[in-house]
């Protein structure tokens, strides 16, 4: 019975990793409907499973997410307005994901997830060219369910991903080509793309490997610093080679504008005026906000409510605005809880076999997402949320009780600690 579901979950990843880029938001279907039927069989104990072994950055977030998503649920005004919020409900769903990986015996798969996130990424590679040169699109957007700055995300989250292969081992030399071809082909998307939010977190996969991957020797090693150097430049030379939005000219206008307050084009402008409407509205309602379905409503009064009433789903492209107006100093803090569980919560000691792994996604993915969250919202919507807590709900599941072949027992000696 749990070898079905163990396998019926490792389906839903492969499918959640291999194709995001090109079904959008329909991407997180698998795991939060297969998740949620989990959860009816366990409450109805057609499931023997026990599903508390889960960490407490899990049982964190479970509090963390499922607070947001009542407060904002309750004030909704119609269904509509509980879309926002609904997502946040995978965190807590992804305590099965968790339980189902603790059972799973193959000590390869975190190898097999982040080749198929290469593969994924090599598809939306793919899609991105046919659609730019063939069917005349100039944004990048997903074949079903999602835009341009959704594709974005998504091909930095499975770059992010596949960098799993360099802390599995170090040693192999296709796994490192792996990751740089994964980051080269998300560089590609992101530019392809148009999205100057997403260029913002792009630096940060070339920085990770510095931080996480290489041994601490390679950073005192000339020819290491020759190889980073020689795949930044000719990364930079594609990027501007492929810039076909001219995105790397219009990040740079939009920061100047921003900062001299004048000169903004119409989108930096509207994001500029959101903003504004949020501080203000965070001002006027500071410690528990106006709701997660006052957004139009806060904007009255403002040359932004003719733009914002004929929006479906109007937010302030920011997740700190977004929780800023909906809760307050409380939606702050919940969602500072959000991206910092895995650090509060990780509880993964020194010596543990994956110990690289385990850290490296505590760190590295809420930097990414508050990053990406800065002009864009990423916590409670679409296929980022699902990524962010079912990721984790794998990593740890997989690493919770074997180790790979590669990786050392208790008779030898314990990896290299991360260089950070």
């Amino acid at each position: 019975m749990i070898i079905a579901k163990t396998r019926m979950a490792i389906f839903c990843a492969f499918i959640a990793l291999l194709f995001p880029i090109l079904l959008g938001s329909i991407s997180s279907a698998p795991f939060l409907l297969y998740s949620t039927v989990l959860l009816v069989l366990y409450l109805i104990g057609g499931w023997n499973v026990q599903i508390f072994r889960a960490p407490n950055m899990f049982l964190g977030w479970i509090g963390g997410a499922a607070m947001p998503f009542f407060l904002f649920a309750a004030s909704a005004s119609n269904i509509d307005s509980m879309v926002y919020a609904f997502n946040t409900l995978a965190f807590g769903l992804a305590v099965l994901v968790y339980a189902i990986f603790c059972n799973d015996t193959d000590t390869r798969r975190l190898q097999q997830f982040s080749w198929i996130a290469v593969v994924g990424l090599v598809i939306g590679g793919i899609w991105t060219l046919f659609q730019y040169h063939t069917l005349d699109v100039q944004r990048t957007t997903a074949f079903i369910g999602g835009g341009s700055n959704l594709v974005a995300r998504v091909a930095i989250l499975l770059a992010a991903f596949s960098m799993i292969l360099l802390l599995l081992d170090i040693s192999k030399w296709v796994k490192a080509l792996g990751y740089i071809f994964a980051v080269v082909i998300a560089t590609v998307i992101v530019f392809y793309s148009g999205s100057r939010g997403a260029l913002l977190a792009l630096p940060l996969l070339f920085v990770l490997p510095l931080l996480f991957a290489l041994p601490q020797k390679w950073l005192t090693a000339l020819p290491a610093w020759g190889g980073i150097l020689i795949f930044g430049l000719a990364t930079t030379g594609l990027v501007y080679w492929l810039d076909p939005n001219g995105l790397a000219m219009s990040t740079l206008n939009r920061l100047q504008s921003v900062a001299v307050g004048e000169g903004m084009d119409r989108s930096t402008s509207l994001r500029y005026q959101m903003w504004q409407v949020a501080f203000q509205s965070f001002l006027e309602h500071p410690m528990i906000g106006t709701g997660w379905h006052s957004f139009i409503d806060v904007t009255k009064g403002h040359p932004l409510y003719d733009y914002a009433s004929t929006v479906r789903y109007f937010s302030f492209h920011s997740d700190i605005a977004n929780f800023a107006v909906a809760g307050g100093i409380v939606g702050l803090i919940l969602y500072l809880l959000l991206l910092v569980a895995p650090l509060l919560f990780w509880n993964t000691p020194r010596d543990h076999p994956y110990f690289r792994v385990r850290m490296y996604w505590a760190v590295s993915m809420p930097i990414i997402y508050f990053v990406l969250g800065l002009t864009d919202m990423v916590i409670g919507f679409d296929y980022p949320t699902m990524f962010y807590a079912f990721s984790f709900a794998i990593i740890w599941g997989a690493t919770e009780q074997h180790l790979l072949p590669s990786a050392p027992t208790e008779e030898k000696a314990p990896s290299p600690a991360p260089h950070t």
